[in-house]
């Protein structure tokens, strides 16, 4: 049996052969102890890349949070890279933010399914994840108006991301557009002169955003 050990692994999973001459007892314990082995193995080869352990459950012989020294026959762990990745995007988008009044940087949001996801909430189960900024001007840092950033900020950090190795089999992430319908940009919007009904509200909302999916 092989078993990946790389960041780029997310569920591992095991069953070990174990030498029948033994007892139950005997093998049960043996192999709870190769079990546990490479449990921690993998765990601290991700913290190694990610700085700690991502959040992850073990099942054992079927039992979701069972202690692995009752293994016997089956322990399967699921790390939860996915929190990991968007919680990095976050983190490069704050750094990569041009700072005047510190609105910009305070701004970015994260949608779950469309739904935001309230600042230190940790974000649901979801296919698809959406970073946006929700200020009016967020159009206009993106198209290089910034000095700081000339290269925007959503599309250099939606490529360091897709670029990064660390993420690879995580998710896709690509740089495209979304339209948050709440927020500053959506009060401005309804309030523009230009505005003429839903429609020309809505392209006006229209703003850069960094898309992951699975």
């Amino acid at each position: 049996m092989a078993v990946k050990t790389s960041i780029q692994v997310q569920n591992l999973n095991f069953n070990l052969a174990l030498d029948e001459a033994l007892s139950p007892e005997a093998r049960q314990k043996v192999f709870a102890a190769q079990a546990t082995e490479i449990v921690d193995d993998v765990k601290a080869q991700n913290a190694r890349i990610l700085g700690r352990v991502p959040p992850h459950t073990i099942s054992v012989d079927g039992r979701m949070g069972a202690p692995i020294s009752s293994a016997r026959t089956v322990v399967y762990v699921e790390f939860e890279f996915m929190f990991e990745l968007l919680e990095w995007i976050g983190q490069m988008l704050e750094q990569h933010s041009p700072v005047r009044t510190g609105r910009y940087q305070k701004s970015h949001m994260l949608l779950a399914d469309g739904v935001a996801v309230s600042p230190g909430q940790a974000p649901p189960l979801a296919d698809r994840y959406e970073f946006v900024n929700v200020q009016p001007y967020a159009r206009k840092i993106e198209r290089g108006l910034s000095p700081k950033r000339p290269d925007g900020v959503y599309q250099s950090v939606a490529k360091l991301a897709s670029s990064t190795s660390r993420w690879g089999n995580v998710a896709r992430v690509k740089f495209g557009y979304v339209t948050p319908l709440f927020g500053p940009v959506s009060a401005w919007a309804n309030k523009s002169k230009g505005a003429r009904g839903r429609r020309r509200a809505e392209w006006l909302s229209r703003q850069p955003a960094i898309i992951v999916t699975l």
